[in-house]
């Protein structure tokens, strides 16, 4: 008689976890498709029909099957397109040397997808460089002096691509600093 009483307290509690399980999914369905709702409506700045849903009773919302709250939330193939205008540029960089000494002039390349329309140069140090197109080698180009009193083994730059949209991309390229002897010419000059 005791091992009966086990075997029912047993599926007594497999049936209250597998109805908790259920309404933690229906739950968890019921808010993926509101935030869905509410960031589709921010996109397009309609009202929602979420919104008028959710006036029905929570008792209600409750008492939907998890089949039925399955059936109801919109499948990947229904959400809408990706445009092209919503994706950022690609964009992707290299200097002309990687071991540099302090002085020394790095031309930094860039190549980048057709709807760049800038590309900036940023090093650490708060100085920002525009890039020009060189529309024979279809890329951005520029110099950048690696500074003489740098402290750092590594100077960091980055590298931004920014479209019509203002959506943008950012590369990092990165100059192993060379010690010891004198700062490389650059050439002739002041």
């Amino acid at each position: 008689m005791n091992s009966k009483k086990i075997g029912s307290d047993q599926l007594a509690a497999l049936g209250l976890s597998l109805v908790v399980a259920s309404l933690a999914v229906g739950f968890l369905a019921i808010g993926c498709g509101k935030q869905q709702s509410e960031t589709a409506a921010i996109q397009t700045g309609a009202v929602p029909a979420a919104a008028v849903a959710e006036r029905t009773d929570a008792r209600e919302k409750e008492a939907l099957p998890v089949a039925s709250l399955a059936a109801a939330t919109p499948a990947v193939d229904d959400m809408a397109e990706v445009s092209a205008d919503s994706l950022p540029p690609d964009v992707v960089a290299s200097a002309s040397e990687s071991l540099v000494s302090p002085g020394e002039i790095v031309e930094i390349a860039a190549e980048g997808s057709l709807d760049v329309v800038t590309v900036t140069l940023t090093d650490g140090l708060g100085k920002s460089y525009p890039l020009a197109y060189d529309p024979a080698a279809k890329c951005w180009r520029a110099l950048y002096r690696v500074p003489l009193r740098t402290t750092a083994d590594r100077v960091g730059l980055s590298v931004t691509a920014k479209n019509g949209l203002d959506r943008w991309r950012r590369v990092w390229i990165f100059l192993n600093v060379e010690r010891g002897g004198a700062p490389a010419d650059s050439g002739s000059g002041s």
